[in-house]
């Protein structure tokens, strides 16, 4: 995408940049895109509302005049917090401005405004550490919290706020009293645990793994804890409570906890892959495995081998994983209701079923509806069975290419078939692939190969066919010849069509640009 938004700012840069509807069109590109375009935009009160609405930062370019216009410096810090900066001072010092900059942002409470008032601004702060933006050149620092007056980091409400948005907040900025506050220290945890993926326990203080009040309460809610508080590895209380959260804690549990039958039971109710690290005697144990296999689709490779003829215990599993049918027994995989319920799940599972339910119709089609691509394993007969082709191109247009000949020149099918997935379009017969609809079908289905292979090679002088697709889909536009490609309408469709991101503004302070 980013390929094609600078083709595009390229073609309004050099070509179109005192169109005024052009240029509208191109605001959300870039946040500085009014730096690339006619000077005289940027005093155009219509243009500069909808440029900082699209990034706020894009503030930085507006006239002078337009920066002390109250309107547009809100849009622009709701935006964009830090579009603050650029706002007139009159602005800057505008409470309900900056109480919308810090909703919006909440690194806005450090820029240099009125300060000392606003940092001492209950509703602001609050308003500041609740946001759930707030840059920080080190993370570690924690939230606005570190701007805000002293004396809101004895401040509960407003701490416990802060440590939602960072838990570093807690060791950084907070009082010395919330060390030991239960909640507001589970929700540190759980913040942190969270922002490095699981590796952020690393970085809690080691102490409250030995404050049993804190570990019991934050094995209910946080992933991985046990690993860590090591001294409770032992506390039946504590490694139930985790199990009932974390399945995998059952791996950091003590020996003696992986053999307790309630606690692997609890585990496996949680999510059947506990069964991995639960001891092999409840391999055999029935209603563990019948657990086991209902809530977690890597239990079934444990489960003893008697079970994998067990009806109920197949019924089960064939609903939980897509493997499940391949290693049941052979009257299993002949059983009806037990295949019947194994492709409504993952249609994929129609490839293990016997022969004679690969050719049953009312099978075949609820495997499709499930997975288009499972018509690959249907019989032939079924492959040309209209009914059933049309469910699984509907499905995915991929389930063309396992089409009989004779549907894959049908022509309500193919169209289905590519407009679900325009790669089906290599699928269909030689007469629809010169179906200028089939092709205007394929062109606006959203598959980038498709432009490439379709209009890149050959339409890419097409204007009908170059317009439709470039007002589906923006990425058409680095298809088209480079006379298209100057073409007011289809720059402007492309433009139209172009799904705005936010630029490397989100993690910096500085306004993009190359």
């Amino acid at each position: 995408m980013k390929d094609t938004r600078d083709l595009l700012v390229n073609y309004v840069q050099n070509k179109f940049k005192s169109d005024r509807e052009i240029v509208l069109a191109a605001l959300n590109l870039r946040n500085d895109m009014l730096m690339r375009v006619d000077e005289k935009f940027r005093s155009d009160r219509e243009i500069v509302l909808a440029a900082v609405k699209s990034f706020g930062l894009a503030l930085k370019f507006a006239d002078e005049s337009l920066k002390a216009n109250r309107e547009i410096v809100l849009a622009a810090v709701k935006s964009d917090g830090k579009a603050l900066m650029y706002a007139a001072e009159e602005l800057k010092a505008d409470r309900g401005i900056v109480l919308a900059a810090v909703k919006s942002d909440g690194y806005a409470l450090a820029l240099k405004t009125n300060q000392e008032t606003f940092q001492s601004d209950r509703e602001i702060v609050l308003a500041a550490v609740s946001s759930k933006n707030c840059y920080c050149n080190d993370n570690s620092l924690g939230t606005a919290l570190g701007f805000a007056d002293r004396k809101f980091n004895c401040d509960r409400e407003i701490v416990l706020a802060a440590v939602n948005q960072s838990g570093y907040a807690l060791k950084n900025w907070a009082d010395e009293k919330f060390q030991t506050d239960t909640e507001i220290v589970v929700a540190a945890i759980k913040y942190i645990s969270l922002d490095s993926i699981y590796g952020g326990h690393d970085e809690v203080d080691k102490k409250y793994w030995s404050n049993r009040e804190i570990v019991l309460e934050a094995v209910k809610s946080v992933e991985g804890v046990l690993l860590y508080a090591e001294k409770f590895q032992s506390d039946r209380e504590i490694v139930m409570a985790a199990v009932k959260h974390d399945w995998f804690a059952l791996s950091y549990a003590n020996k003696k906890f992986q053999a307790d039958r309630e606690i692997v039971l609890a585990a496996v109710k949680s999510d059947g892959n506990a069964l991995e690290f639960a001891d092999e005697k409840f391999f055999s144990d029935r209603e563990i495995a019948l657990t086991a296999v209902s809530s977690g689709d890597g239990a079934f490779d444990y489960i003893d081998e008697k079970f994998k003829s067990d009806r109920e215990i197949i019924l089960a599993a064939v609903k939980q994983t897509d493997y499940a049918l391949r290693d049941a027994s052979d009257e299993l995989k002949a059983d009806r209701e037990v295949v019947l319920a194994a492709v409504k799940s993952f249609g994929c599972a129609l490839d293990y079923a016997s022969d004679e339910l690969k050719a049953d119709r009312e099978i075949v089609l609820a495997a499709v509806k499930s997975f288009g691509w499972a018509l690959g394993y249907a019989s032939d007969e079924l492959k040309a069975d209209r009914e059933i082709v049309l469910a699984a191109v509907k499905q995915s247009g991929y389930a063309l290419e396992y089409a009989s000949d004779e549907l894959k020149a049908d022509r309500e099918i193919v169209l289905r078939a590519v407009k679900e997935n325009g790669e089906a379009f290599r699928f269909a017969s030689r007469e629809l692939k010169a179906d200028r609809e089939v092709v205007l079908a394929t062109v606006t289905s959203g598959v980038e190969e498709t432009l490439d292979s379709v209009i890149g090679e050959y339409l890419k002088n097409e204007r009908e066919i170059v317009l439709a697709a470039t007002k589906s889909d923006c990425r058409a536009f680095r298809y088209a010849s480079e006379q298209l490609k100057s073409d007011r309408e289809i720059l402007l469709a492309a433009l139209k069509s172009f799904t705005p991101f936010k630029e490397s503004s989100i993690f910096s302070n500085e306004v993009y640009s190359d």
